[in-house]
């Protein structure tokens, strides 16, 4: 994670400075800062701009003081609990560690929970399902890197959940780890009995990437688990690419959300149009050289005209699959003069 830290006092700033070791120690990459008169290096504007260039920034803001400090410095930057970052507040002796912003998806309770361990501090937790030591989907989605895609739902879940309601999951990871361990509130299928919650089973919650079987009242729980391979003509634009990527999702009833990569042959390295379309959608674009992509195994959909410009009967499935390491969900589809395929990792989830 990406940490600002504030102090205020002498006091704050030696608890500063432990907790900036701390977690660097651990990967974090940390900015150690401190406002006060007393101090030759305080930052020289208020504290509420200094929340405000953090807040964007910043992945965390840990104030090393009054909590009625965070507040009124984070108040003008609240957006949503989706884009919030984490924000939490130590006293100056360490003995407490309170998160106050983002507890779940923006991890601050996580990270109140590691802080508190290593100073050690007295974790203040207010959000009910930790409280009760329930399931929430925020967690759950944050920890396993899913797209959560309806917050509201998300909130009615967890709603329901305390309101004492076991509900029906279904997921198709390719592995459950320690599923039994909210068992009084969940209700775990697996993929093989989808048939069965099709056929009238009241599903709440579904893991996957297939948005034709998720039932519209569910939430839906996305991971980014599919590559597009991609062919194309030089010179084509990212509306293109953009258009044909999207068909061969909605086609095949795959979330959007699912996609977390795009994959061709190293001949459309430098193709302004697919890198244009993959910096708009926020996936890396990987290539790969004929002799890499001839090495895949499988029946592929050749093209003799491909073979004879590229040295490979099919750019877009072996892309695909070499890049994901798993399996085709669609084959070779064309849009417009743009071969698109899509291929799936193997996934789990943890809870």
């Amino acid at each position: 994670m990406k940490i600002a830290i504030i102090s205020f006092t002498s006091e704050g700033r030696k608890l500063s400075g432990r907790l900036s070791s701390l977690l660097r120690r651990e990967g974090h990459a940390v900015n150690e800062d401190v406002k006060g008169k007393a101090f030759a290096d305080s930052i020289p504007f208020s504290v509420v701009e200094w929340a405000e260039r953090n807040f964007k920034s910043q992945d965390a803001l840990v104030f090393v003081g009054a909590v009625g400090i965070a507040v009124r410095a984070v108040a003008p930057c609240l957006r949503t609990k989706t884009l919030d970052a984490a924000v939490l507040v130590l006293d100056v002796r360490g003995n407490y560690c309170i998160p106050i912003l983002s507890g779940h998806v923006g991890g601050a309770n996580e990270l109140a929970l590691f802080i508190s361990e290593r100073l050690p501090a007295v974790p203040v937790i207010t959000t009910a399902t930790d409280i009760q030591g329930k399931w929430a989907a925020d967690v759950f989605a944050v920890k396993n890197k899913l797209v959560i895609k309806d917050m509201e739902k998300a909130k009615r879940t967890s709603a329901k959940i305390l309101a004492g309601k076991r509900l029906l999951l279904l997921t198709e990871a390719d592995e459950v780890i320690n599923g039994k361990r909210y068992a009084d509130s969940l209700e775990i299928k697996r993929s093989v009995e989808i048939k069965r919650a099709e056929q009238g089973t009241a599903l709440d919650v579904y893991i996957g990437y297939a948005s034709g079987k998720a039932p519209e009242e569910a939430l839906c729980l996305i991971p980014q688990a599919v590559t597009a391979g991609i062919g194309c003509r030089r010179g084509t634009r990212k509306e293109s690419v953009c258009r044909a990527v999207e068909t061969a999702l909605k086609n095949a009833g795959i979330f959007r959300e699912s996609l977390e990569a795009a994959a061709s042959i190293d001949l459309k390295k430098d193709e302004q149009g697919l890198l244009d379309y993959c910096e708009d959608r926020g996936i890396p674009f990987f290539t790969y050289s004929k002799e890499e992509l001839l090495t895949v195994e499988g029946t592929f959909s050749g093209s003799e005209f491909v073979e004879q410009i590229t040295g490979v009967d099919n750019v877009c499935e072996r892309s695909a699959l070499l890049h994901s390491g798993g399996r085709l969900l669609v084959k070779k589809q064309v849009y417009d003069g743009i071969t698109v395929a899509l291929a799936v990792r193997k996934w789990s989830v943890s809870f």
